[in-house]
C-alpha cells in the first residue's frame, strides 16, 4: 500500500494511524476499533484513488493497449455505397453543386461499378450547365424531359421538383420571344414554365400570344395556370370555350391526370353518366343549369361572342338572371329560356323540362 501513498493527502494519509487494541479500555470501544481497522484496510483512500484514477481519460490513454483505428471504428453499413448515395441525393436537392461533384468523385473512386454512378454524373452534368449560355434548345429540352427528369423522379423523390425547376428556368429564359409552333408544341416557354410550376411565366407565355385562343394546346395551359393562380372563374370560362370550340381536345383533356380541376372532372363525370346522352358542346349549358353560383361567375375574356354556342350559353345566363330576380313577367321569361335551350339542343331541353 506504501506504492500508492505518494497519491493520499495530509488528511488521508491520517488512515494509516492504526488504532493498537491494547490502548483500549473496554471490550466495546475494542470491538468498535477493530470494526474501524477493517474499513480502514478495505477502504483505504489509496485503493479508492487509485481505482478512480484507471477510469480516467488520461489513465487510459497512458496505459491501455492502443488498437487501430479501423478496429475501434467499425463500418456499420459494411459498405459505405449506401452512405455516399444519401449525402449525394441531400445535395442535389440541396442545389450545392460542390458538394454534389465531391460525392460523385468518391462514389467513382471507391464504387466504379455502382449502378447509380453513370446516372448521377448525368444529374451533374445537367446541374453544371446552370452556369452556361443555351446553344441548342432543342437538344437541351429533350435531354431534360426525357432524361434528366426521369432520373430526378426516380431517385430524388420529393426533392426532385427543387432540383428540376432551375433547369426549366434555363431553358425558359432561353425561349423568350419564341413564337408558338403547333407542330412543336412544347418548343414553347408556356411549356418549360409548366414544368417549372412557374403559373406566372405560363400565363404570361400565352397571353403573349396575340391567336393563343385558336391554339387548344395553349388554352389549356392557360387554363391550368389560372387554377394554380386561383382565378378559378376566368378559368372556367377557358374550359367552357374549349368545349364550344374545341370538343375533342377538350373531352380528353378534362378526364386526363393532367387536369388539376378536380371539382370540374367530377361534374364532367355525372354529365357523361346521364341516361341521356348529350354532345360535349353542351357541357357548359348543362352546367349552368345544375350550377346556379355559376350566374355570378364574371367571365373576363368575353370568349363566348366567339362561337354560335357561346352566344346561347349567353342567352340562356341572362334568361336564367332573370327567373332568379323574380321578373314581372316570369311566363315569357320561361317561354325565352326554353327557346334558347332548344336552339342550343332539343335533348338539353327535354332534359330541363324533365329535372323542372
Amino acid at each position: 500500500m506504501s506504492c500508492f501513498y505518494y497519491l493520499l493527502t495530509e488528511e488521508e494519509q491520517k488512515w494509516d494511524q492504526v488504532i493498537e487494541p491494547s490502548e483500549l479500555e473496554s471490550s466495546t470501544t475494542l470491538v468498535r476499533d477493530w470494526i474501524l481497522n477493517i474499513l480502514r484496510f478495505f477502504f483505504h483512500p489509496a485503493k479508492l484513488k487509485f481505482g478512480l484514477l484507471k477510469n480516467t481519460k488520461e489513465y487510459r490513454q497512458k496505459n491501455m493497449p492502443r488498437r487501430n483505428q479501423e478496429e475501434s471504428h467499425p463500418d456499420l453499413f459494411g459498405n459505405n455505397a449506401d452512405l455516399i448515395i444519401n449525402n449525394l441525393l441531400t445535395a442535389f436537392r440541396e442545389q450545392n453543386l460542390y458538394e454534389t461533384e465531391r460525392l460523385i468523385q468518391r462514389l467513382s473512386r471507391e464504387h466504379s461499378s455502382h449502378s447509380r454512378l453513370f446516372g448521377f454524373q448525368q444529374l451533374l452534368e445537367a446541374q453544371k450547365k446552370l452556369k452556361t449560355p443555351v446553344e441548342d434548345i432543342q437538344h437541351d429540352l429533350n435531354e431534360l424531359r426525357d432524361t434528366i427528369r426521369p432520373l430526378a423522379l426516380k431517385w430524388l423523390g420529393l426533392g426532385a421538383q427543387s432540383y428540376l425547376a432551375p433547369l426549366w428556368q434555363r431553358l425558359a429564359q432561353a425561349l423568350k420571344g419564341q413564337c408558338f409552333n403547333p407542330l412543336n408544341p412544347k418548343l414553347h416557354r408556356s411549356f418549360v414554365c409548366g414544368e417549372a410550376s412557374d403559373w406566372v411565366g405560363v400565363h404570361e407565355a400565352v397571353e403573349n400570344e396575340s391567336d393563343w385562343h385558336q391554339h387548344p394546346t395553349l388554352a389549356l395551359r392557360l387554363a391550368k395556370a389560372l387554377y394554380f393562380l386561383n382565378e378559378l372563374e376566368t378559368a372556367t370560362e377557358i374550359w367552357f370555350y374549349l368545349f364550344w370550340q374545341f370538343s375533342a381536345e377538350a373531352t380528353a383533356a378534362i378526364e386526363s391526370e393532367e387536369n388539376p380541376n378536380l371539382a370540374l372532372r367530377e361534374r364532367w363525370r355525372v354529365f357523361e353518366d346521364m341516361e341521356e346522352e348529350m354532345n360535349p358542346v353542351n357541357f357548359p349549358a348543362w352546367m349552368l343549369l345544375t350550377d346556379w353560383k355559376l350566374l355570378h361567375y364574371s367571365f373576363n375574356k368575353n370568349l363566348q361572342v366567339l362561337s354560335a354556342l357561346g352566344k346561347n350559353y349567353h342567352a340562356i345566363h341572362q334568361f336564367l338572371l332573370l327567373k332568379q330576380d323574380n321578373a314581372k313577367n316570369p311566363q315569357d321569361v320561361e317561354l325565352e329560356l326554353r327557346k334558347a335551350l332548344k336552339q342550343t339542343d332539343e335533348k338539353l331541353l327535354k332534359w330541363y323540362l324533365k329535372t323542372k
